[in-house]
C-alpha cells in the first residue's frame, strides 16, 4: 500500500514504481514512447469511417469511391491493430517482474490495479454516459447518439452496468474494453503465474489457441489482452531479450506494412463481408499481429534514442488520459470539422482525417494540462496514477 500511495503522489504508475529499479536504463524510455505512439495510433483507429463513406475501414478500402483515401484510412487502422497486443505485452512484462515473495507482490499489484484501472474505468465511463445524456437532452434526434451504444430513451440499472463494464458487448466508452480485459487479466494473474512457473509452453499453446479461435472464456470481450499479457509475463519470467536491431526492425516493419496493405486491398479480389471471406481475413489479420507487435516494439526502441522519442517519453503520463478521453471527443470533432470540408475529394478527406486526430489529441492535452494544473492528484487518479509530465 505504501508503494501505491507513493506512486499516486508522484504520478508514477504502480508498475513503474515497483519495477523501474530493476529495468535496464533504456527500457523505461522505450515503454513511455510505446505508450504514447500506440495510443495516438488508437485515436487514428477510432476515427472509423469517413462521414461520406459507405464502407467500413475494418473490411478494407472502397474500390469504387474515394479509393485512395479509404485505403489510407483502412491501412492505418489495420496497422494499429498491433497497439492493444503490444500494450498488453508491456503490461504483462511489467506485472510479472516479481520479487522474492511473488504471491505477496501479485496480491499487492492486484490491489493497486483497482486504483489504476478499475476506478478510472468507472469514472470515465460514467462521464461518457453523462455526456450522452446531455447530448440527448439537447438534440434527441441526432445520429451522434448512436456512437454511444446506450439506450438514452429507456435507461435502466442493467443498461448502466452494461455501459460501464461491457457485460453484453463493448462498453459505452468503447476504448475501455482494453482496460476492462486488462483488469480481468490481472484478476486471474495468480493462475497465470502458476502456469508461467510450471507449464509456460502449454500456457502459450492453450491461450494462443483461444486467441486464434476468438474464445473468450465467457468473461473477456476478446482474448487479445489476456494472451499478450501472458506473453509479456512469459518474456519477463524467462528473461527473453528485448533488444531488436534497427536493420531487423526495418525488415519487420516493411513486412508487416505490406501485409496490412494487402489486407486493406482485399476487396479487389473478394467480398470481405461474406462469412467465409470475412472469417478467413479476420484469421489472417489476427495471425499477423504478433509480427506487428515485434515490429512496433523495434520501432519504439529506435525512437527512444531520438529527440522525438525523448519528447514522447516526457509526456508518457498523458497516454492513459488520452486513451480515456479521446472518445467521445473525436466524434464531435470529426463531424464538426466535416462541415468545414470544401469538397469531398480524397485530398480533403485525408486532410480532415489528420485534422480530426490532431484536434482530438490537442483538446485532450489541453484538458489534461488544465486538470493537472488545478489538481495533480485528480489528474493522477484520472490518468491511472500518472503525472501529466
Amino acid at each position: 500500500m505504501a508503494i501505491l500511495q507513493s506512486a499516486l503522489l508522484s504520478g508514477r504508475p504502480v508498475a513503474q514504481a515497483e519495477a523501474s529499479r530493476s529495468l535496464p536504463a533504456s527500457l523505461p524510455t522505450t515503454i513511455e514512447v510505446a505508450r504514447v505512439v500506440l495510443v495516438i495510433g488508437l485515436v487514428f483507429l477510432h476515427y472509423f469511417s469517413f462521414p461520406n463513406s459507405r464502407v467500413s475501414p475494418f473490411t478494407g478500402f472502397d474500390p469504387d469511391q474515394h479509393s485512395f483515401a479509404t485505403f489510407v484510412n483502412s491501412f492505418i487502422l489495420l496497422f494499429f491493430f498491433s497497439a492493444v497486443p503490444l500494450l498488453s505485452t508491456i503490461s504483462g512484462w511489467l506485472f510479472f517482474g516479481l520479487t522474492d515473495h511473488p504471491l505477496q507482490t501479485i496480491a499487492r499489484r492486484m490491489r493497486g490495479r483497482i486504483v489504476s484501472l478499475l476506478l478510472p474505468l468507472i469514472t470515465w465511463s460514467l462521464a461518457t454516459i453523462a455526456t450522452g445524456f446531455v447530448l440527448h437532452a439537447i438534440a434527441p434526434t441526432t445520429g451522434l447518439l448512436g456512437e454511444f451504444r446506450f439506450d438514452f430513451d429507456e435507461p435502466s440499472l442493467f443498461g448502466l452496468l452494461d455501459g460501464i463494464f461491457g457485460l453484453t458487448g463493448l462498453p459505452t466508452a468503447f476504448q475501455f474494453w482494453f482496460v476492462r480485459d486488462l483488469f480481468l487479466s490481472v484478476l486471474v494473474s495468480p493462475l497465470l503465474w502458476l502456469i508461467l512457473r510450471h507449464a509456460p509452453l502449454a500456457g502459450v499453446a492453450v491461450l494462443g489457441a483461444s486467441w486464434v479461435c476468438d474464445f473468450t472464456f465467457g468473461i473477456f470481450i476478446r482474448t487479445d489482452v489476456l494472451f499478450f499479457f501472458f506473453l509479456g509475463g512469459f518474456a519477463r519470467m524467462r528473461q527473453v531479450p528485448l533488444n531488436i536491431s534497427w536493420s531487423t526492425t526495418k525488415v519487420l516493419l516493411v513486412s508487416y506494412a505490406l501485409l496490412m496493405a494487402a489486407r486493406a486491398l482485399a476487396p479487389l479480389w473478394l467480398d470481405p463481408t461474406t462469412p467465409p471471406h470475412e472469417d478467413m481475413l479476420d484469421l489472417a489479420t489476427r495471425l499477423a499481429r504478433p509480427l506487428g507487435v515485434v515490429a512496433c516494439w523495434g520501432l519504439c526502441l529506435r525512437l527512444a534514442t531520438t529527440q522525438l522519442g525523448g519528447f514522447f517519453a516526457r509526456y508518457g503520463g498523458f497516454a492513459f488520459f488520452l486513451h480515456a478521453s479521446h472518445f467521445p471527443i473525436i466524434i464531435f470533432v470529426k463531424y464538426l470539422l466535416w462541415s468545414l470540408v470544401p469538397a469531398e475529394t480524397d485530398t480533403w478527406m485525408l486532410a480532415h482525417y489528420a485534422a480530426s486526430v490532431a484536434v482530438t489529441v490537442s483538446v485532450a492535452a489541453l484538458g489534461a494540462a488544465v486538470i493537472f494544473r488545478l489538481s495533480p492528484s485528480l489528474y493522477a487518479f484520472l490518468a491511472g496514477g500518472r503525472r501529466f509530465v
